[in-house]
């Protein structure tokens, strides 16, 4: 059951892919009186939860059913989000290792545009317009301001990379995902695909070029050899990357945004208003993103399941007496 795909929830429990050792799958419905979501809540309200799953409109829970009822084909995986919530930037992250060390750089690095006030604030226009509806204006020029930050693990972990390499990751901020709603009744994978196409790899060149004009700037980095040609390997990741991997909202690696209108108590709780047996943990619900605030919520949503199991073993008992 371990590492099985939830394609959908329920007041009752859950349904669940089952691969086999043949490589098929089996659709297995599991009872449940208490349902931790770790997904993205914004993706879970949206792609599993009955109510709202265009993939499971159409199929009832099983009346009765143990752990070991089966339903083949009735649920397949969607992949959609709840965009009346204000979300965090996307990114565009670039992961390279390279054939020489990066001296000039610190374990973190902020690189912004501070030439004069009008760059300045045009260099955060992305994240200004963030959560507009369209994604006509996904263009990258060169030239224009634009912020970000690169990690160099080698700085301090000497085994991030072999003797006289290094390893450098780059986050560039972007728009998130736009929202399709014919996305919403395709298969999860077919979705994917077709927000993959709202960061096109033209795009993508664009922004790797600035950020390598930018990097130039470094003390040591300025030489006759492009750095490019130190890139030896490279991974990057888009918004739909994200999307892809982790089923967050809109294809952010950050989670809701912090608003006034989504802190403190005006973020989603971490009880679910659809279904009573569900509770979330995740930097979407309360308290918020970043590692220190989801360990505070995930630790106050495990007392809550206890203080939950407790009342149903008293329940138990009283029934049974």
């Amino acid at each position: 059951m371990f590492d099985s795909e939830v394609t959908r929830i329920d007041s009752n429990g859950l349904y669940a892919r089952i691969k086999d050792d043949s490589g098929s799958y089996t659709e297995k419905y599991i009872e449940a009186d208490i349902i931790v979501v770790n997904a993205d809540l914004p993706f879970a309200t949206k792609s599993l939860f009955s109510s709202s799953s265009a993939a499971a409109s159409s199929l009832s829970s099983p009346s009765g059913s143990s752990s070991s009822s089966t339903k083949k084909g009735e649920n397949k995986p969607i992949y959609d989000w709840d965009d009346r919530y204000d979300y965090s930037s996307g990114v565009i992250a670039f992961h390279w290792s390279l054939k020489k060390r990066l001296d000039a750089l610190n374990t973190h690095n902020v690189f912004l545009c501070g030439c004069n006030r009008s760059d300045a604030e045009k260099s955060w226009r992305i994240l200004r317009n963030n959560n507009d509806d369209t994604d006509a204006d996904n263009t990258f020029a060169v030239d224009e301001p634009f912020n970000f930050y690169v990690h160099r693990a080698g700085k301090t972990d000497p085994s991030a990379a072999p003797k006289d390499c290094d390893s450098i990751m780059v986050l560039v901020p972007t728009k998130t995902l736009v929202r399709k709603e014919e996305c919403s009744e395709i298969p999860r994978e077919d979705a994917i695909e077709k927000y993959k196409e709202q960061f096109s790899p033209e795009y993508i060149q664009q922004v790797r070029e600035a950020v390598l004009i930018r990097l130039k700037a470094l003390k040591g980095l300025d030489t006759s050899i492009p750095l490019e040609e130190y890139i030896i390997d490279e991974v990057v990741d888009t918004p739909s990357t994200y999307a892809s991997f982790y089923n967050v909202g809109a294809g952010v690696p950050f989670a809701l945004s912090h608003g006034f209108n989504q802190l403190s108590i005006t973020r989603p709780g971490a009880e679910s208003t659809d279904e009573e047996n569900v509770l979330f943990v995740g930097a979407s619900s309360r308290p918020g993103n970043g590692v220190p605030l989801v360990m505070i919520g995930a630790k106050s949503v495990a007392k809550k399941v206890l203080k939950r199991i407790e009342n149903l073993d008293e329940d138990l008992k009283k029934n049974q007496s």
